[in-house]
């Protein structure tokens, strides 16, 4: 079987900046749009008493720490222990700020420390 690689939706962004000639506005992660759309709603969130809590480093955990919110990484979708592992060690600075403060082997797993589940 051949590997397959499909395009992001970086790609199709990156082609139509190109073609118009003009910048555009990222509204996903890990841009902070978002997370200033919820602080609007809700100015008095207090960013140390929040979670953002994803199963990826370069889009859920980076936002959670460029906003100053502490960060879970679930480990039941794209980004593994490996993953965390490199950029911890990695001398970069934006590999840095992919290390989440914690880490779960699912998001179940955290239903059950809080008795949820």
């Amino acid at each position: 079987m051949k590997h397959l690689v499909i395009p992001g939706t970086g790609t199709f962004v990156r082609a139509v900046e190109t073609v118009s000639g003009r910048a555009p506005i990222i509204l996903g992660k890990p841009e902070k749009f978002m997370y200033d759309c919820i602080k609007y709603e809700f100015p008095d969130l207090d960013p140390s008493k929040a979670i953002m809590i994803g199963d990826r480093l370069n889009t859920d955990i980076l936002l959670g720490k460029t906003t100053g919110l502490r960060t879970l990484l679930v480990l039941t979708g794209i980004s593994d222990l490996n993953e965390v592992e490199r950029c911890s060690n990695s001398d970069c600075e934006n590999d840095q700020k992919m290390v989440p403060d914690y880490y779960l082997p699912s998001l179940a797993d955290l239903g059950q420390m809080m008795g949820v589940f």
